[in-house]
Order: C-alpha cells, then sequence, then structure tokens
C-alpha cells in the first residue's frame, strides 16, 4: 500500500544521507597535529636465560626447620585471612569448623 507520508519520509531520509556524502573532505593540514610512528621491536628488551646453580638444599632446610617449618608458613596465612575477614568465622561458635565434613 502506497503511503505519501512514507514515501515523504524516505526522501528525506535519502537527502540527509546525500548531504552527509557530500560533505568537504578533512583539512590535509590536521595531519599534522599526529604524532609520528615508532617502532620499538619487542625483542629489543629480551634477555637470554640465564641457568642459576641451586643451593645448598642442607642449609635450606635447616633455615625452614629454624623458621618453625610448614606450620609456621601456614599460619602466617591463616592469620593474615582472619585479620582480613575481621574473624567472622572464628566466631561462628563452632569448636570444629571441618565437623560436617
Amino acid at each position: 500500500m502506497f503511503s505519501p507520508t512514507y514515501c515523504i519520509g524516505g526522501m528525506l531520509a535519502v537527502l540527509a544521507w546525500h548531504s552527509q556524502a557530500q560533505a568537504a573532505p578533512p583539512d590535509p593540514s590536521a595531519a599534522d597535529a599526529v604524532p609520528p610512528v615508532v617502532y620499538e621491536s619487542p625483542l629489543q628488551s629480551y634477555r637470554r636465560f640465564e641457568p642459576q646453580l641451586p643451593g645448598n638444599w642442607r642449609e635450606a632446610n635447616d633455615n625452614v626447620g629454624r623458621i618453625g617449618g610448614w606450620q609456621t608458613y601456614a599460619a602466617e596465612v591463616w592469620e593474615a585471612s582472619q585479620s582480613q575477614d575481621g574473624g567472622a568465622e572464628a566466631d561462628a561458635g563452632d569448636a570444629n569448623p571441618h565437623q560436617h565434613h
């Protein structure tokens, strides 16, 4: 069904599109505002792999023993987690937190 309203609307849309297509080209002097491209190779800062000799494992084990072993590291992590959440889990009232398992 032909409707003059649709025809006029379509003509206006075509005219608006045509007027944008005829817009003046951009000023070529505006290209001077763009900084020059500088290429830096990602391999420029590459450092080759340098193997490290393993340390004395007996000294490492003795040091861990002096510190308190893995329990000390675990306690540090647990204390840090309790300070972050305000100890909300510790105040839950359960004597054994794994009782439900």
